[in-house]
């Protein structure tokens, strides 16, 4: 589902767009944070995979 511009009359597609890069910085920022708190191993590697994964479906909405 790649995002259109000309096709958006109703919006959605950019508020998608909107959501997907919010997600991706939110995703991104709880990352570092957990990189440099003293979280148990596991949670930052799940946290990092779940950053990959909102990198990935954000990627493929562009």
């Amino acid at each position: 589902m790649r995002y259109d511009e000309a096709n958006d009359e109703d919006g959605v597609g950019s508020e998608i767009q909107e959501l997907a890069s919010e997600l991706q910085s939110d995703a991104e920022r709880l990352n570092i944070a957990t990189d440099k708190s003293d979280v148990p191993d596991e949670i930052k590697h799940m946290v990092a995979a779940l950053a990959d994964k909102i990198d990935g479906l954000a990627s493929l909405l562009r």
